[in-house]
């Protein structure tokens, strides 16, 4: 993983914002949509539930949004698992709404051109372009606000064929 410090101008800082902002509003769909579940008693709306429930409404690319509902019902699947595992932790399932939300794009999604990284956000919409040279393995990309925003590249690395150090044991 590689972490790019982003220095945004003034206008790429508000589409940055606003990004994480809709991504936000994904999750707080998923959130309204398993809540209402859960308040009529009826079956769970799974992964393609919450998917079709998403799909088209938001102004992010498709595969952003896939992204945030797989991370809702990971949640939705853990909390289940504690719940039933540790019931004195007494865990609630995901019920507040998000202002933010880290925005994802999978590496077939992520574009490198020139020095340059290209981030789609959807049919008809203007892409994000960021000015960093990505690596050549390079692949799926995060936007994070830590104090500031970064973006998370995954970079595939080569397999070690032993352990670091190995040798400082013997």
């Amino acid at each position: 993983m590689h972490v790019y410090r982003l220095h945004p101008r003034p206008k790429l800082f508000a589409c940055l914002k606003a990004a994480q902002m809709e991504a936000a509003q994904v999750w707080n769909c998923c959130c309204e949509v398993h809540k209402q579940a859960r308040m009529t008693h009826t079956r769970w709306p799974g992964r393609s539930a919450m998917q079709q429930a998403t799909k088209g409404q938001f102004a992010l690319h498709s595969q952003s949004v896939q992204m945030v509902v797989h991370a809702f019902v990971a949640t939705i699947a853990t909390t289940r698992q504690l719940r039933q595992t540790h019931p004195n932790i007494q865990m609630k399932y995901p019920w507040r709404t998000k202002r933010f939300y880290p925005v994802k794009w999978p590496a077939q999604a992520v574009s490198r051109e020139h020095g340059r990284v290209v981030l789609p956000m959807g049919k008809g919409r203007t892409a994000i372009v960021l000015p960093i040279e990505l690596p050549e393995k390079s692949g799926a990309c995060s936007l994070v606000w830590n104090h500031g925003f970064e973006l998370h590249v995954c970079v595939e690395q080569p397999q070690a064929e032993e352990a670091p150090y190995a040798q400082a044991c013997v």
